[in-house]
């Protein structure tokens, strides 16, 4: 029996060669990648720690943190004995420096002794040192002034030490500690008070698909009671290529009898996203009209000082996406604020200067209070993730936000055909009462998310639904509730015309002070077919 030769395991240098320039064509690659991440990375690689199988993992992290105890510990002492030296030098009048005894006392060489017990001993020449100072006097008023400037700056110094770790300010960002996902609701007040405080005019940003679901009352009562009503309000309605353009004209006129309003497209689209084409508010004109009205606006005020532009509104309504398309009209970055599809890429207040007299401030999404919204605590977190307001790594079950989806979609007969069509399904029945199920299984069967047995993934199709939701891939939109000052004035006209003049005279006054022009601004446009674009 012949054996068969034995194959080698070596590698022909074509082969070697090939495998090389593959990988370091991949790396070269990641590093282009990166140069274009707009999100800041250390380049310290992170500590990998010490491995939970080690045995004495317990004993070494305890010994790290006395290590680091001790560390501020000592650094603690010292800082003390500098303050201590600093008081003790002035106010004895010497420029010799201070011994440090133990406890933090300290003593002048020539000022008196201390013995083994710790008591302090009384000079004989007691007598001698006032005479001294009575034949002396400008040195006593030299030390008396220098004691007090040593006060002075010792508690300036203790005022900007707390400011600064108050504040935690790094870089651009300003006056916040960065706020994360754990923050408690309290700190993220704080920075929608902030942000209204520092502002001359806030824009108050709205999704087109649901103004209405993304716009607080009491944030509206907050901002212009502010300072006397000397704050002004903006309704920015972004998203606008997402609602067709009856139901963009619809919600501007039902926006504009509260608030001057404007819309605006302040980036494109996602992939595959079914968008609405509305050739005449494009990124560039919806932005520069935005532009001008502050433009305006800071010019009617005439101050000394640039106008600050406060930014605000839920998680993902496109707040940093408005401040990058006002700053990439000037030729500034299109990244000056980072963006993503998910909530919370915003964590902390960044200011962005414009102009010479624009500056803006860019802050966290926040879920303000709604009045309008009842119903047990799952309906009210279906409703927040519809609005993209909470993180997918945060939802717990995306169930009753598809259903929440159906129940809205299913109300138009075209909105139900489009979203079948999407994916591809038949038409919807009811599986036990339960269209929700029979929707999320034919969408498991059609994108192939079936587990062992061909068991059904429910809650992965489910987020599969949420995520197309959230990027404009299946079409939906709320429209405008119906104005109840209308049935008011078929009844009573007289009580339309009293109610409701108050409110038109501050529009009709903001509106002058930012000159609102075109843009649906005098209410009479024709509505015309819509043409759709993938």
């Amino acid at each position: 029996m012949v054996r068969p030769k034995p194959k080698s395991k070596r590698t022909p240098v074509r082969l070697r060669h090939k495998i090389e320039k593959a990988s370091s064509a991949k790396q070269r690659k990641q590093r282009k990648l990166a140069k274009k991440n707009p999100e800041w990375r250390s380049r310290l690689k992170k500590d990998p720690g010490i491995p939970n199988l080690f045995p004495y993992k317990d004993r070494i992290l305890h010994e790290i943190e006395e290590k680091r105890r001790a560390k501020e510990v000592e650094i603690t002492r010292k800082r003390d004995e500098a303050r201590a030296r600093r008081r003790g030098d002035i106010v004895n009048g010497t420029d010799v420096e201070g011994e440090i005894v133990e406890g933090g006392e300290v003593m002048v060489p020539g000022a008196g002794q201390v013995d083994n017990e710790g008591d302090e001993m009384v000079l004989d020449d007691a007598d001698d040192a006032d005479e001294d100072e009575t034949q002396n006097p400008m040195a006593a008023l030299l030390a008396s002034a220098k004691a007090r400037s040593a006060l002075y700056e010792d508690v300036e110094e203790t005022n900007e030490e707390k400011r600064a770790v108050e504040a935690n300010v790094i870089g651009p960002e300003i006056s916040i500690a960065p706020l994360k996902a754990g923050s408690s609701r309290k700190a993220f007040d704080k920075v929608f008070k902030q942000v209204v405080d520092s502002a001359d005019v806030v824009l108050y940003v709205l999704d087109a698909r649901d103004p209405e679901g993304t716009r607080s009352k009491e944030v509206e009562r907050m901002v212009t009671a502010a300072e006397a009503g000397q704050k002004r309000l903006i309704l920015v309605l972004n998203k606008i290529d997402l609602i067709p353009r009856s139901a963009l004209v619809a919600w501007m006129l039902h926006l504009r009898r509260s608030f001057p309003t404007l819309p605006l497209r302040a980036s494109g689209p996602a992939a595959n996203a079914q968008t609405f084409n509305h050739p005449h508010l494009t990124v560039q004109s919806t932005s520069s009209t935005l532009f001008k009205a502050l433009k305006a606006f800071a010019h009617s005020r005439q101050l000394k000082r640039s106008v600050t532009v406060g930014v605000i509104g839920y998680p993902n309504v496109g707040k940093s996406s408005v401040i990058n398309a006002l700053t990439s009209r000037l030729g500034g970055s299109t990244s000056a604020c980072p963006t993503g599809a998910e909530a919370g890429v915003t964590t902390s207040l960044r200011e962005v200067k414009l102009d010479g007299k624009l500056k803006l401030l860019d802050s966290p999404g926040i879920v303000f209070p709604n009045s309008t919204a009842d119903g047990s605590r799952s309906e009210e977190q279906a409703r927040l993730v519809l609005l993209n307001a909470v993180p997918p790594k945060q939802i717990e079950d995306p169930v009753p936000a598809v259903s929440l989806l159906l129940r809205r979609l299913s109300q138009s007969q075209q909105m139900l055909d489009k979203l079948t069509k999407v994916y591809g399904l038949k038409p919807l029945l009811s599986l036990d009462g339960d269209p929700t199920m029979d929707f999320l299984t034919q969408v498991c069967r059609r994108r192939g998310r079936l587990g062992k047995g061909g068991v059904p993934n429910i809650h992965s199709a489910a987020t599969t639904v949420i995520t197309d939701w959230r990027d404009g891939r299946i079409q939906g939109w709320m429209d405008p509730p119906l104005d109840p000052a209308a049935a008011v004035a078929s009844r009573d006209p007289a009580a339309l015309a009293s109610g409701n003049q108050d409110q038109k005279v501050i529009v009709t006054e903001w509106a002058k002070e930012f000159q609102l022009e075109g843009l649906f601004g005098d209410g009479q446009v024709d509505v015309q077919d819509e043409a759709m674009h993938n």
